[in-house]
């Protein structure tokens, strides 16, 4: 039931936000339009500051804004359950999705120009409203759905110390749409109450607790059942229809996320730390695959003279092809330009003893391996140019942990192998936050916490941050 409510009212809040954006577009076109009638040009005589733009060229973009929108907002869980998303979160997760659609609009534009000509600062204006009035219009919704949605009772089963928690964060938030009906404790516990909320009985007595008390939905809360008992509480709740839900934390993992899928008749529970939204990932590989193509054709000039500067200083080979361990460890060949001697990697043992980087990574900051074109492609960030080949390929994506050697993985620790669950990229939270200044441990841990917050508006920010820091060659070595 509370299901198909929210599945309900989620497509009545896209309906609404639909027609938000599209309104919210025309009326920023319009103002933006009357702007120009009034004043047009710079402080100074000249050029125009405000290129035309009238509602009429601009209305055919409604067919793309509108459905970039609402896939932005859908991906940030805003269509979820409308009911139970706290105004901060809500603030931020519409501010997250507008600039992910915002980066996708420029994208298409880019890939698709229309006939009429737009305005960056108009597009971006319309995007800053358009937070605002979506923000406004779900609180409005909000608030008219949790006053229409029926009040379930619910039923919580546990220990007094267990369910207690549980208890009190659904009183905490009466906008969910739920009424802790009681408490059912087990056999050897003899308390009244729950944290303010009445024992209606003992587990063998749920089966007339259900019915007497029109429970909608039971709650399990703890982490010591055994399977006869849970067998016993999920087979009383599906005989009359109740839902039955249960702690998904009983094994004490603190990042994995559960879910439920069905494996040919089976249903399986899975605990993953990992991202696993398919349509997020799929964004991501479609990004990866534009953004790649759209590098190859901007930077192939600076691409083909670094490749005749490194020829021409010592006529070795201009590619530095080296097997690096990808998506759970699976090798593939990196692709990188030449930036060291032709030996290398013979003379690296000789320096090992010279290592600056802790852990089974080796780093020097004044490698004598290093040849001079090197030493400017490695500074700038161009020697790793051809991966972009690799994002092609598929081996790795334009945001991710940097793929690492196969024998700096067999020294890795176990803690630091989960970095490998995720495809490596170009770029991380490593990069930007001072590459070779930072020791090895925390860029283990920088990478992890890039897996356990990763989002397509983190990707974004990730890349425009990559910019500076590659331009002014911090922390390259």
């Amino acid at each position: 039931m509370q299901k198909a409510q929210a599945a309900s009212l989620g497509w009545l809040a896209r309906v609404i936000d639909a027609v938000v954006v599209a309104i919210t577009f025309l009326l920023v076109a319009f103002v933006r339009q009357r702007i120009r009638e009034v004043w047009s040009y710079d402080v100074l005589p000249g050029a125009p500051l405000l290129s035309p733009v009238t509602v009429q060229s601009q209305f055919h973009l409604v067919f793309a804004v509108v459905p970039l929108w609402l896939f932005a907002l859908t991906q940030h869980g805003l269509y979820d359950d409308i009911r139970r998303i706290r105004s901060d979160v809500l603030l931020l997760r519409i501010a997250s999705a507008v600039v992910v659609a915002f980066g996708l609009l420029l994208v298409v534009l880019f890939l698709f120009p229309p006939s009429a000509p737009t305005s960056r600062t108009f597009l971006l204006a319309f995007s800053l409203v358009s937070i605002g009035t979506l923000f406004a219009a779900r609180r409005l919704e909000a608030s008219r759905a949790r006053k229409r949605a029926p009040t379930l009772n619910i039923l919580v089963i546990g220990g007094a110390v267990e369910a207690a928690p549980f208890v009190e964060t659904v009183l905490q938030h009466p906008h969910w749409g739920y009424r802790v009906a009681g408490v059912v404790v087990p056999e050897t516990e003899d308390v009244t109450s729950v944290h303010g909320v009445r024992v209606l009985g003992r587990l063998r007595q749920l089966p007339e607790v259900i019915d007497r008390e029109a429970i909608a939905q039971v709650f399990m809360t703890g982490r010591a059942w055994d399977t006869t008992t849970l067998r016993f509480v999920a087979d009383r709740c599906e005989e009359v229809g109740v839902t039955f839900s249960m702690d998904a934390n009983f094994l004490g993992l603190s990042i994995a996320r559960a879910d439920v899928n069905d494996l040919g008749g089976w249903s399986v529970l899975s605990f993953s730390s990992v991202p696993s939204d398919g349509t997020a990932l799929l964004v991501k590989r479609t990004v990866d695959v534009v953004l790649a193509m759209l590098g190859l054709l901007a930077l192939g000039p600076v691409m083909l003279l670094t490749a005749l500067f490194i020829k021409l200083e010592d006529g070795g080979p201009v590619l530095f092809v080296q097997e690096r361990s990808g998506l759970f460890g699976r090798t593939f060949p990196m692709f990188k330009f030449r930036s060291m001697v032709v030996d290398a990697e013979a003379k690296k043992v000789a320096l090992a003893d010279q290592n600056e980087m802790g852990g089974p990574v080796f780093k020097m900051a004044r490698d004598p391996r290093v040849t001079r074109i090197g030493a400017f492609i490695r500074r700038k960030s161009i020697d790793e140019l051809p991966q972009i080949w690799n994002v092609l390929r598929g081996e790795m994506s334009i945001v991710g942990p940097r793929p690492p050697l196969p024998a700096e993985v067999a020294r890795y620790e176990r803690w630091q192998m989960r970095r490998l669950s995720m495809k490596p990229g170009l770029t991380c939270i490593w990069q930007v936050s001072g590459r070779n200044h930072v020791d090895f441990d925390n860029w283990m841990r920088l990478d992890l916490e890039y897996i356990d917050n990763w989002s397509l508006f983190l990707d974004l920010k990730l890349i425009l941050r990559t910019f500076p820091v590659v331009l002014t060659g911090r922390g390259a070595s």
